[in-house]
Formats: C-alpha cells, structure tokens, sequence
C-alpha cells in the first residue's frame, strides 16, 4: 500500500496515545523533497525528514533542545526556528562540519566576505599550475581525475589560508562537493563509476556552492527569532554525554543497527578535510557484525544503545520528551529488532511511553521488508 503522504508502507503499528501515536506515524512517513532554509545542503545519509523534526518539535516545545547523534543537523535547524537553546552532539567530524554549517546565522557583511574570498579561491583554482602534490596521489588519487585533483588541490591550499569570517561555510562548501566530482558512486556507495568532468568545473561548482550556502544562510537568519542563542554543536559520545542545566526535549535518530558504516563512509571527505572520527566508537556500524560475529555485534549494539538513553534519563528534565527515530537492522541471519529493547531502555532510565508508530517498509535489495520506529516518552514530573 501506499501512505497518504506516498511513500511505501506495507503496515503500520501504533501503541500508547492514538492521537500522538498517528501523527508521529504521519511524520515518519513524510518523503517528499523538501530543502528550505539550509536543510538541503550538503549531503549527509539517513537524516530525519525536516518536516517530521518541524511537526515533533513544535508540537512539544521547551526552553532547551539535544540530539546526541545529530548528523547533519536537520533537528537543530527546526530547534532553532522555534527560538529554543540548541545543543548538538557527535562523533563524526564531517557531521560536526555540516551541522554548525546549516545551523550558521550570519550578516550580510560576513556573507559578502565569504562570496568574495570564494571567486578569488576559484579564479586561482582554475589557473593552478600543479603539480599535484605526492601525498594527495598516494592517499586519493584512484578517485579523481588529475585535472579535479590539481582544481581540489589548490581550493584546500586556499582554504588553509583564508583568515576572513565564517570559515567553516567555505570548508562546508568544499565538502559538499568532494563525493560529487569523484569517480565514487554516491555518498551511501564506495564503488566506483567514472564519469568525465570537464576541466575548470570543479572549481566552478564550488562557487556556486557558497553562493547556494549563503543564500540559505540570509533565508535561516530571517527564520530564527530575534535573541535566540547561536548553536551549540560539539564533539560527544552519546552515552558519557554531559549537559550542564539539562535539555527539555531530545529528538535524535541513532544508527540502525548494520545498516551503514557511517564513518568510514565519509573516508574521502576526512582526508580533504583533515578532520577525524572515533571509529571505534560507532555505535551499531555493519562492519562491526563482520568482525565481531552477530551475537556479539548485537549484545555491543544493545549495551551502547542502553547507555546513550541511560544518560538521556539523567539530562532531560522533569516533564520533558524523549523521541527516537530508529530502524530495524536486517543481517544474514534475520532482522535486528530494534523496537523492544530501546523501549525496554527507556522504561529502565525511568521515562513513561507516550506513543510509537510503526512503519514496515520494503526492502527490495533483499525482498524482504524492514520495520522503523518513531517512540516517544515523557520524564515524570
């Protein structure tokens, strides 16, 4: 069947409060294109559907607002629209970059100063003389064209250089192009596909990325409230995260379990970037099933994802929300519930269930179907 909204779901299951349990099944199945503000840049995969973070938030409001694992920021961008204090946390550098970006309020002025030094960086880029360097060849030449090669080059060199306003938009800008001009399939895929890229192009496309960037950064800036504190995003492992007063509300979708190696999936940007992730901190990557055997990935899995929703007990407040966003895994041997025991965790940490929608969703890699859940829960008090 298909759900009103479009997207393919063969059952849905609800529990707890009928009328909370159907809207958050409405959100969750939300799919159609939708990249106002600074949601649509940069891509970044399995981000909550920025209506869906728009729905839940604004519907249960609060002073102060956490996601422990917020990946490209989709859920700090609608906290900030709704004036909260917002707080971002992760593991992934490449995450960190993207979030601060989308969730960057600026002046004109600044913005100017941003657009200006990105048409000197591509002037030169296009006239770089190379050669490109021996480190860059050896870590990654096989994945672009020597012409891109020498173009990405001379924008990093640049990069390091620039000492004017918001440098992070033009490092995001940079980013969000690397996988783009590269001979890899897609951000989700490291197999790869050749494609030709006419010289000076590459360059240009980065350009055009900031100006992208800064116009949905004016558009962001004119959707926050007046006195609204800027973002606090910050590297932090979900289950020894700290925050000093508490938050009100959480919304925050964790990895699926076996689903994505997240982390090294961003392996190209990292070298560019120069950034870095504690891989080994990964909660739930499909790697860790191969490595470790599916008990012992699984019982790693459960032990994490018990811990994170443990700290998230002792930060929320009394009277405030927890909302999780996480699907089913699905290995060789069968499917990964996901379900029971993030309820059973949240249970223990001494919250109250409020309502879960169920989605079941079609798996066509493997012709089978996968379940995703949307759970919600209140701290008593």
């Amino acid at each position: 069947m298909k759900s009103t909204k479009g997207k393919d779901t063969l059952q849905t299951r609800l529990s707890g409060d009928q009328e909370r349990a159907t809207w958050l099944a409405e959100a969750l199945a939300l799919q159609e294109r939708h990249d106002d503000l600074t949601h649509g840049f940069h891509t970044y995969p399995a981000g909550l559907h920025p209506l869906a973070a728009r729905r839940i938030i604004s519907e249960l409001g609060g002073e102060v607002f956490l996601d422990p694992f917020c990946g490209g920021g989709t859920t700090l961008v609608e906290a900030l629209t709704q004036g909260m204090r917002v707080h971002g946390r992760d593991i992934s550098g490449v995450a960190l970059l993207v979030a601060r970006t989308r969730t960057t309020t600026a002046t004109e002025e600044q913005l100017t100063a941003v657009r200006s030094a990105a048409r000197k960086m591509t002037a030169r880029a296009q006239k770089a003389p190379g050669p490109v360097h021996d480190f860059v060849l050896r870590e990654v030449g096989e994945w672009y064209a020597p012409h891109v090669l020498l173009e990405l080059q001379s924008l990093r060199e640049d990069l390091d250089r620039y000492d004017g306003p918001l440098p992070h938009l033009l490092w995001a800008a940079f980013s969000s192009l690397l996988i783009k001009v590269s001979w890899r399939r897609s951000d989700t895929s490291a197999r790869m596909h050749k494609h030709r890229r006419p010289p000076g192009t590459t360059s240009v496309l980065f350009h055009k990325k900031v100006r992208e960037l800064a116009r949905r950064v004016t558009e962001l800036t004119e959707a926050v409230p007046e006195g609204t504190p800027p973002a606090d995003v910050a590297r932090a492992d979900a289950r020894t995260l700290e925050l000093e007063g508490g938050a009100d509300l959480v919304v925050t979708s964790p990895p699926y379990p076996s689903v994505y190696d997240y982390l090294s999936l961003q392996s190209l940007r990292e070298f560019w970037l120069q950034t870095h992730s504690e891989r080994h901190l990964e909660l739930g990557s499909r790697s860790s099933w191969r490595k470790l055997g599916p008990k012992r990935a699984r019982r790693q899995w459960a032990t994490g994802n018990d811990a994170w929703i443990q700290r998230m007990g002792v930060i929320i407040r009394p009277g405030g929300h927890l909302v999780i966003v996480v699907g089913d895994g699905l290995v060789a041997s069968g499917p990964i519930d996901t379900e029971r025991p993030t309820h059973a965790s949240a249970l223990d940490a001494g919250f109250e269930h409020v309502a879960t929608a169920s989605l079941a969703r079609p798996d066509h890699a493997r012709g089978t179907m996968r379940w995703e859940h949307v759970m919600m829960y209140r701290m008593p008090g």
